[in-house]
């Protein structure tokens, strides 16, 4: 039986807002007694603001890809953060004409230089050009994120990351114009495990919705994942079940649940 629902936000349950579908198919699942969480990318403020005036969020925020841990009274669970030399590295080998590079940096998002394509994503960043010649960061930049319009520039990025960084981080695409470097073994689906252990459930109880690659790690390692239709191949393909939105997943999660109690 499916007891925890995890979530992603921007794609999934998150589309300029929140349906009102989307956000009273949670409400009656969780009076049914099943736990809805967010499984995010997004820093811990922002996931909070997102979801606030919809979700009366009881469960736990994953956020960062699995970097930060929260829990429903927001406090922090888990940290699992880059290495201040790993950041240091990245920032003194990272060289490109055309591509921004911002990191999530103690709750908030930091660019070195303005840019108006990374608004299409957020408009809640700071920009410290000074940010990438500090001494330390205090172990707390828990997601380098790579943004560029030019993608055959994003998938030379992301080979050439990959063959210097491979064992110390996982490099990979969060959306058609982002690259995300993450901790080697922090991921969405690592967190969820983290959250089964402190429970004292099974991924066998767990159900996952999402629409991005960075949701592949937490969909192909549950039993009930659920990709959004209108996913990229590699995200459909790591599902077993397909949803036109958020609320059509938990109908299919309540039917799953329906043939467990008959």
């Amino acid at each position: 039986m499916i007891k925890y629902i995890f979530c992603d936000l921007d794609g999934t349950l998150y589309h300029n807002g929140i349906s009102s579908e989307d956000g009273n198919a949670i409400k009656e699942i969780e009076n049914e007694g099943i736990k809805f969480n967010i499984a995010t990318g997004r820093i811990f403020p922002q996931a909070v603001r997102m979801v606030k005036d919809d979700i009366n969020m009881n469960g736990y925020y994953i956020c960062e890809n699995g970097s930060y841990i929260y829990d429903s009274e927001h406090n922090l669970v888990f940290k699992g953060t880059i290495d201040d030399n790993i950041v240091k590295k990245v920032i003194a080998e990272f060289n490109s004409d055309y591509a921004t590079i911002y990191f999530k940096y103690d709750g908030k998002v930091v660019l070195l230089e303005e840019n108006k394509f990374f608004k299409n994503y957020s408009n809640e960043y700071i920009v410290d050009k000074e940010f990438s010649k500090r001494e330390n960061y205090d172990n707390l930049v828990g997601n380098i994120g790579i943004v560029s319009q030019n993608i055959d520039e994003l998938y030379s990025l992301e080979s050439s990351l990959i063959e210097e960084f491979n064992d110390v981080l996982d490099v990979y695409f969060s959306s058609e114009h982002t690259l995300n470097l993450v901790p080697k073994g922090v991921s969405k689906h690592e967190a969820i495990k983290y959250i089964c252990d402190k429970i004292g459930i099974s991924l066998d109880e767990v159900a996952t919705i999402g629409d991005s690659p960075n949701d592949i790690s937490m969909l192909q390692t549950t039993k009930y994942s659920f990709a959004m239709k209108n996913s990229r191949k590699e995200v459909l393909e790591s599902a077993n079940y397909l949803a036109d939105s958020v609320s059509d997943a938990i109908l299919q999660i309540k039917n799953i649940n329906k043939e467990f109690n008959n």
